[in-house]
């Protein structure tokens, strides 16, 4: 083992060391056999951090041209808006990931037989869901705060109280989220049903007065005379308040930026101290909670089976109605397991709602008239964001549905289907809902945001695009590298075919979206620098054709090789 283990009665310290361990055995072997993958990983994250902060200077910049100061109110109102919606997207994230670490995985079952300790393995489990949950909050996190930074010219130990606090921060919303998770496995009634209605009905209350404020306070925006800038920040009013963990983090990280250095850390000490302190709540509950949570879950988890269609599978088979019965009876088949996997519905409920909520807040600013965030800037970036969310969740879902049904696959010569009708029908089903989710995505936010009609047009089109071309490209090379050994589909989207998978997806979203999309958006923003004096030259549409006959490459040969590769298979 290449280390001496500590004494068992020790708990703490033996899973100190394994996590200690399993790191280091994780490290080893990424270097060793998974270096394609570690490479990707890691270019891919500084491919989005580099991105994040070149927006960020742009923004920023056009917060100086405009002579907003960078240390006043509309600065903190949006470091509060954006601290909220990171720490939101922490709680549910964490949730999801901490609730397969603790209940669904082998590692916990075997655990849980041992004498450890419920809170030790808690504990373990926990460290691994906030690692992983919060990475995309630093590489999201960092690159606004340094572009900030740049700009407004901070202080040295701006950058190095930055860290602490970000890393400080992920501890709240994260043990919230673990507690959460355990009471709600512990106490949730038999009758899910009845639960889950009354939770959609109270969420669906929230969503209407949500949108109800948002109407009035547009209303009263127009109406006003001089009152705009007023109006704008007293949006923020509940995230200005003292009791929020937002505004904590807003007021230290605004003080390190003023030169306050003794202003800052009092923010950073209530930071830190209240994440502690409900990381032990946390673990006290998992203490108290957890095994009784594991065994009512494992022992009543499921319920009584319901055989026979529901009428969100009635529905999915009205969508794909111009494929014959025997493939929509196969494509209604993979719906019913997407929908009953909340790890995957649930990531994109959040964010669909994150980017509701962001282009209501941006279009505020313009009934502000305060010129500080253009609509074609922040429209490409709801374009970027809702593609890379189509390529993570067509890669985690679509990509290993043909090796899923490896083992399985003499069922499915049993039927009346031949291998290409389960080929296109797994294609049928991942274009229609992806179609579905990216279009209202982008048609509705572009709405809020006051795109013309022109750029509406070149979205949709383009988004119809990169749902087609991803969806052959996840389901052909699905088909052509196959991981017929494993049975977890995590494992198969990290595995050499899900890297590749990935990786050719990540380079047609940007072939795509530069060709057909950023000429206009740059031709848009060169004409608002100039005050309307520029025109929009057509050759700005000259790459349509072009990203077309991308999009026709992308679906045509992956279906065609992944068809091949299937029907010379030996099952």
């Amino acid at each position: 083992m290449g280390a001496e283990l500590p004494p068992v009665a020790d708990q703490g310290k033996l899973f100190r060391w394994l996590r200690l361990r399993l790191f280091r055995n994780g490290l080893r072997v990424a270097l060793e056999s998974g270096r394609v993958r570690l490479f990707t990983m890691i270019a891919t994250s500084v491919l989005v951090a580099a991105f994040t902060f070149a927006v960020s200077l742009y923004l920023f910049n056009e917060l100086k041209v405009n002579n907003i100061p960078f240390k006043g109110g509309i600065v903190e109102a949006l470091f509060d808006l954006l601290f909220f919606t990171l720490g939101t997207m922490l709680v549910f994230s964490t949730g999801i990931i901490l609730y397969a670490s603790l209940f669904t995985s082998p590692e916990a079952r075997f655990l849980l037989c041992s004498p450890a300790r419920a809170d030790h393995i808690f504990a373990t489990k926990f460290s691994a869901a906030v690692a992983f949950s919060s990475w995309g909050f630093v590489v999201l996190g960092v690159p606004i705060f340094v572009g900030y930074g740049i700009i407004s010219g901070v202080p040295w130990y701006f950058y190095a109280l930055l860290p602490m606090f970000l890393f400080g921060y992920v501890l709240l919303p994260g043990s919230v989220s673990a507690a959460g998770c355990l009471l709600l496995v512990r106490y949730m009634p038999r009758n899910r049903k009845q639960f889950l209605t009354l939770v959609g009905l109270a969420l669906a209350a929230v969503v209407a007065f949500w949108g109800y404020r948002i109407v009035v306070g547009f209303s009263k925006s127009v109406a006003s005379s001089g009152r705009e800038l007023d109006d704008l920040i007293g949006q923020f009013d509940l995230l200005r308040s003292g009791v929020a963990p937002s505004h904590w983090m807003t007021r230290g990280v605004m003080a390190a930026a003023r030169g306050d250095f003794t202003g800052a850390l009092l923010p950073l000490a209530l930071v830190w101290s209240n994440g502690l302190l409900f990381f032990v709540i946390a673990a006290g509950i998992a203490k108290r909670v957890y095994r009784t949570s594991f065994d009512r879950l494992s022992a009543f988890g499921r319920g009584k089976k319901v055989y026979g269609t529901s009428r969100l599978d009635r529905l999915m088979s009205a969508f794909v109605f111009y494929l014959d019965k025997p493939t929509r009876v196969l494509v209604v088949k993979d719906f019913r397991t997407f929908r009953r996997d909340p790890t995957q519905w649930v990531v994109l409920a959040i964010f669909a709602v994150l980017m509701l909520i962001g282009a209501t807040n941006f279009r505020q600013y313009y009934s502000a008239d305060l010129g500080i965030m253009d609509k074609y800037a922040i429209s490409l970036m709801n374009l970027c964001g809702t593609a890379i969310l189509l390529c993570a969740g067509l890669s985690r879902f679509i990509f290993p549905l043909i090796s899923l049904e490896g083992r399985k696959f003499w069922i499915l010569g049993l039927t009346p289907v031949t291998r290409d009708q389960i080929l296109r029908g797994k294609f049928a089903f991942a274009v229609t809902g992806t179609l579905l989710v990216a279009e209202t995505l982008i048609l509705v936010t572009d709405v809020l945001l006051g795109v013309p009609w022109e750029g509406l047009l070149l979205h949709a089109v383009t988004v119809a695009v990169i749902a087609i071309g991803l969806s052959a490209l996840n389901v052909g090379l699905g088909a052509y590298l196959p991981t017929f050994k494993e049975t977890d589909p995590s494992k198969i989207v990290v595995g050499f075919g899900g890297t590749v998978n990935m990786v050719t997806g990540l380079g047609f979203i940007v072939l795509v979206i530069g060709l057909m999309v950023v000429p206009f958006h740059a031709a848009a923003l060169a004409k608002g620098a100039s005050k309307g004096a520029a025109t929009i030259s057509p050759w700005v549409y000259a790459g349509i054709p072009l990203g077309l006959l991308v999009g026709a490459v992308a679906t045509v040969l992956p279906l065609r090789a992944g068809a091949r590769a299937l029907r010379n298979m030996e099952f």
